[in-house]
């Protein structure tokens, strides 16, 4: 894995499907539209963007076919590049409706590159230099981000205008194609379809975990040999409105972050001793970003934290399923951080409020994070007011956020550099992850003690378990 830093201009790729005007759609086909037994009508195909991304299908409103309007869904066929191609479209009204999916071309088809469409990535800073000519002039800017990853190939190149088309994103829910990416294999093969699909998916989870929101991958062409695009896919991506300030700890300015995030997530991904365990966990963690008000992001945190715990201590085979249930909760997450090298007292100056209930309590921050957890799901105690501590849930989430991602980056083995979700500081304050910093040496901690060993402990002080 490693990434590549040149001088040279380079010319920017061209997208399938031209970049989009700020959530404006982009039109995949437009032509004749064969609605259920009816001829072709006019009509075409879009990727819309209104209120979140959609696939829809329409013909022209005078040449509607009034037949089929009482069913549910109804077969499309249009003249694909290769091709007649058919698809399953549901109904909205007589003239218009949505689409799951499109399979252009065959699965087994073999491909020698593939483009990507990026929609509403941060502009990241790259290690080549674009240059395009137009009527106004010639253009230079930092957009080229190419790298070697486990035998891929990869070239993201964002477009010129990324800084204008994403300028209104504090106004609008804002959809916008930022980037194409092309794939190729480091040695010149051909790969699968089903290659490919395992390549954007990581990346797709990877780059959400990043940045704290999803961001997504769409509209993937195959081309083969001859550069002939022999396989396509259209869905409607799963993406969050643009944010030109997000929650994420992967800082846009950063290339060798960012290809080091890919690289071991696409490792860890393919490890076949913990299949599906990375891409669950950054996924309750792009959820804990954004799951509602605050006590939902709490709680959206805690799943990934157990999960964490799980994968660490049982599916590590450092204790048995029996043992790990017989333990307390903030004891198995202390234990992950101290494994870290995660710090796991509160800083008062940056978390005021948890510190301030966690001092009251004389605890540290796994375990005021846990109890905070507990009581907004089970309450004991009445008179235990939560709320009652200023920022309070609001901190809970920082720490509880903080704790899952770099426990997430230890476990995928990332050694490059964050910004903590706390720290109030500057855009691209970053600092090392606690286990790569410069003079970090950390013993093994002991693993947490089981409830029962506690208990014989305090019956029998002198002996130790």
């Amino acid at each position: 894995m490693h990434a590549t830093d040149d001088h040279e201009h380079e010319t920017p790729l061209t997208p399938v499907y031209g970049f989009n005007s700020p959530s404006a759609p982009i039109t995949l086909y437009e032509g004749p539209v064969a609605k259920g037994s009816s001829q072709g009508r006019a009509g075409k195909i879009e990727l819309k963007f209104a209120q979140k991304p959609s696939l829809s299908w329409s013909v022209h409103p005078e040449d509607a076919d009034y037949s089929d309007f009482s069913k549910d869904a109804v077969e499309l066929r249009f003249d694909g590049r290769n091709g007649q191609v058919s698809a399953e479209a549901q109904l909205t009204d007589i003239h218009s409706g949505w689409i799951g999916e499109v399979k252009i071309g065959q699965d087994a088809a073999h491909l020698k590159r593939v483009l990507v469409h990026w929609v509403n990535l941060p502009n990241i800073l790259g290690n080549h230099v674009l240059e395009e000519s137009g009527e106004f002039g010639t253009a230079w800017w930092k957009g080229r981000l190419r790298a070697e990853i486990s035998g891929w190939v990869l070239v993201f190149d964002a477009r010129r205008d990324h800084k204008e088309a994403t300028g209104n994103s504090k106004d609008d829910n804002l959809y916008v194609m930022t980037h194409v990416m092309e794939a190729r294999r480091a040695d010149g093969g051909e790969f699968s379809v089903s290659a490919v699909k395992e390549l954007i998916e990581c990346m797709r989870v990877c780059l959400s975990f990043g940045f704290g929101r999803w961001v997504s991958p769409a509209l993937p062409v195959g081309f083969d040999g001859s550069d002939q695009v022999v396989w396509e896919h259209w869905a409607a991506p799963i993406c969050d409105p643009f944010a030109s300030v997000g929650s994420g700890w992967l800082y846009r300015g950063s290339s060798s972050d960012v290809i080091s995030l890919i690289g071991r997530g696409m490792s860890a991904f393919r490890d076949a001793s913990r299949p599906g365990i990375t891409r669950f966990q950054m996924c309750l963690a792009v959820q804990a970003v954004s799951s509602g008000f605050l006590e939902q992001r709490v709680l959206a945190a805690a799943p990934a934290l157990e999960h964490l715990a799980w994968s660490n201590l049982v599916l590590g085979q450092k204790m048995t399923a029996d043992e790990y249930r017989d333990c307390y909760a903030e004891d198995r997450l202390r234990y992950l951080l101290q494994e870290a090298g995660v710090p796991v007292q509160i800083d008062s100056a940056l978390l005021p409020g948890l510190a301030s209930f966690a001092r009251t309590r004389n605890i540290d921050g796994p375990t005021a994070v846990t109890r905070v957890r507990n009581n907004l799901v089970h309450p004991q105690n009445p008179h235990e007011q939560i709320y009652r501590h200023d920022g309070l849930m609001l901190d809970t989430w920082f720490l509880s956020l903080h704790y899952v991602r770099l426990l997430i980056l230890h476990s995928i083995g990332y050694s490059g550099s964050y910004t903590k979700l706390h720290k109030r500081g500057w855009v691209g304050d970053t600092e090392p992850v606690p286990w790569a910093a410069s003079g970090y040496y950390q013993t093994a901690p002991s693993l947490p003690m089981t409830r029962s060993a506690i208990r014989r402990s305090r019956r029998n002080p002198r002996r130790r378990p």
